[in-house]
């Protein structure tokens, strides 16, 4: 991966394939295709929101249409969700498979999503063979996950595809995986209660490698956030397994008892142009993609350093602060950095290098309200898919 394509950067042949595909279904070339998954995009929208089954979902991707439509306009955003995702896992903690060449599975794979970003990402970081095992209950999306990750993964990359029913391990091929990722499915299993899904994490833990990650992402939505968050707390309290992000420790998230706010990412990303063309009509906004999701891995990994503190809101802009929420050892703290002696293009660019998801660093104490002494009394030491760690913000910002 080149120096200008982070892990934001959404690949071009993933791209080019399902303009494709589009183009297949809908009997059309290139805008006249695009135009005519407008239709199948809106369907799709309404069936993940406001139609949204209580219980099963039909198999969407057996209709050639809206396949073509959702990985045209769904399946990047969740590409790059995933690829943040592991960004944070991969930089931020030191993860790394500890075979030299990674299986993946992805569970409830549909075209490919989540496990074709992993493993893209994975390549990335210098495992050139690796293997990848979707899992799902649609034969159609399957089938087109495995045509989608030989076009973006090419050579080294083992691809095979199994009928299974997430919820039900029995279902799953036999063996173990290095990464196990699990991309927006809890919420398509209503029927698991707390207790089903600790005991489904308890079977996914069993399936690792030793060292070993479970990646969960899911929407940002307060209930589906709030749901995977509940989890990620129960496991990380009772030891079930480790958790290594986004949470930089073991303790509970206090948004949950807080009520006001809840636990996601919101990433600025630049949508493929295919992507920006059937939004022209839907205006939805894509300046984000936004999600919330865990990690969990019992691999030994570099402690953290003291005093870290955890973005969990956007960053405000007020005459002469800077307002966010952070969360430190379990707390929240609401934090102010004066901006005294800035201009106003300074603060933008200022509160612009930093953001939600964001860790940063500073000396003082733990407390509810915390005012800073001025902008450079703190450090950026991790932002999603930019920066070294410890940049200082009076270095790089203004």
């Amino acid at each position: 991966m080149s120096g200008t394509e982070g892990w934001r950067h959404y690949p071009l042949e993933a791209e080019a394939f399902w303009v494709r595909e589009a183009e297949t279904a809908m009997a059309a070339i290139g805008e006249e295709a695009l135009e005519r998954t407008m239709l199948g995009v809106a369907e799709l929208s309404d069936l993940f929101t406001t139609e949204r089954p209580e219980k099963r979902f039909p198999d969407y991707f057996a209709d050639p249409k809206l396949l073509a439509a959702y990985g045209v306009f769904f399946l990047p955003q969740s590409f790059i969700r995933t690829s943040l995702a592991l960004d944070q896992a991969c930089r931020l903690r030191q993860w790394r498979p500890a075979s030299s060449t990674p299986s993946i599975l992805d569970l409830g794979s549909g075209p490919g999503s989540c496990g074709v970003a992993a493993a893209y990402r994975l390549k990335s970081l210098g495992f050139s063979a690796l293997g990848l095992t979707g899992v799902d209950k649609s034969p159609s999306a399957l089938v087109a996950m495995e045509a989608f990750a030989h076009e973006v993964l090419g050579d080294g990359v083992g691809v095979r595809s199994r009928v299974g029913d997430i919820a039900r391990p029995e279902t799953w091929p036999e063996g173990q995986y290095d990464l196990i990722v699990a991309g927006f499915v809890l919420n398509e299993m209503p029927l698991l209660d707390q207790d089903g899904l600790l005991k489904w994490v308890e079977l996914v833990r069993r399936r690792l490698c030793p060292g070993g990650m479970l990646l969960i992402l899911e929407p940002a939505l307060k209930i589906t956030a709030e749901k995977l968050q509940r989890l990620s707390d129960v496991c990380a309290g009772t030891g079930l397994i480790k958790r290594i992000a986004p949470d930089l420790d073991q303790l509970p998230d206090p948004q949950l008892s807080s009520g006001e706010h809840w636990s996601h990412e919101a990433r600025p990303w630049q949508a493929p142009a295919s992507t920006e063309f059937v939004n022209r009509r839907l205006h939805r906004d894509l300046r984000e993609v936004r999600f919330s999701f865990a990690a969990f891995s019992d691999a030994a990994l570099p402690a953290l350093p003291t005093g870290l503190s955890r973005l969990v809101s956007d960053v405000q802009i007020i005459k002469g602060l800077l307002r966010f929420i952070t969360i430190r050892t379990g707390c929240l703290e609401a934090v102010e950095i004066p901006t005294r002696g800035l201009s106003k293009h300074e603060v933008k660019k200022l509160a612009a290098s930093f953001g939600r998801g964001d860790v940063i660093r500073h000396e003082h104490p733990p407390s509810p309200r915390l005012r800073l002494i001025d902008y450079r009394d703190f450090k950026v030491f991790w932002t999603a898919d930019k920066g070294l760690p410890e940049s200082n913000l009076n270095e790089t910002a203004i």
